[in-house]
């Protein structure tokens, strides 16, 4: 875990109203941050190739050694430790950049997607390609986590259309590589970076009423 201290966010220091800030997690980009009323570009975007290569190296290793005649679990274990010694703290300093993003706003309350049916751990997904299986709910926790240090609460939405909803009209828009296109006549919106417009919708479908504890999640 990344040993970046955080300053604390008292309960004193926030107004009555809070201030839903949504995360959204993912592959290419591992988190676009952004309020609900918020100015898509000034949303926080942090990109994730880093954490990609590792993932790509440690799962064709993985494949390699687990397709060999001899016992190769020492050798799985050592070249696991290695990797994920590089891949943990890009996780963990993410959740840092993130909980200081909300610390800039009154009263922050970060608000992640439901992704509990897709919960597993970079050990148990270590032979299979798609970096997303694990990676989601790595990133959810350590944000989580990092948001509890400081005092910030934490809760969980529905992820059902929230890429897909415009953040402007709410209707669902065309969704293209890395983009989102309204479709709406009347809308404002044309095209814009799908990611940072999912971190507003996101942030847009909070009941702050409901907030959620931090659920153990095994490295």
């Amino acid at each position: 875990m990344s040993s970046t201290s955080l300053p604390a966010t008292t309960f004193r220091d926030r107004p009555l109203e809070p201030t839903p800030v949504g995360v959204d997690v993912g592959v290419k980009n591992l988190v676009a941050v952004a309020p609900a009323d918020g100015d898509l570009e000034a949303a926080l975007v942090i990109e994730g190739d880093h954490v990609r290569k590792r993932h790509k190296i440690l799962a064709e290793a993985m494949q390699a050694l687990q397709g060999a005649k001899f016992d190769t679990t020492d050798g799985q274990t050592q070249l696991f430790a290695a990797l994920w010694h590089q891949i943990r703290p890009q996780v963990y300093d993410a959740a840092v950049r993130v909980v200081r993003y909300a610390q800039e706003l009154p009263a922050p309350t970060l608000v992640l997607e439901d992704l509990s049916f897709c919960e597993a751990t970079l050990w148990e997904r270590r032979t299979v390609d798609d970096v997303g299986t694990w990676l989601l709910s790595a990133l959810q926790h350590a944000v989580a986590l990092k948001a509890q240090e400081v005092r910030i609460p934490v809760t969980y939405v529905n992820p059902k259309y929230t890429t897909q909803q415009c953040h402007v009209c709410g209707d669902l828009g065309r969704l293209k590589n890395d983009t989102l296109e309204c479709t709406t006549e009347d809308c404002s919106v044309d095209t814009v970076c799908r990611d940072r417009s999912a971190a507003v919708s996101i942030a847009q479908q909070v009941d702050l009423g409901e907030t959620t504890e931090v659920i153990g999640h095994h490295d």
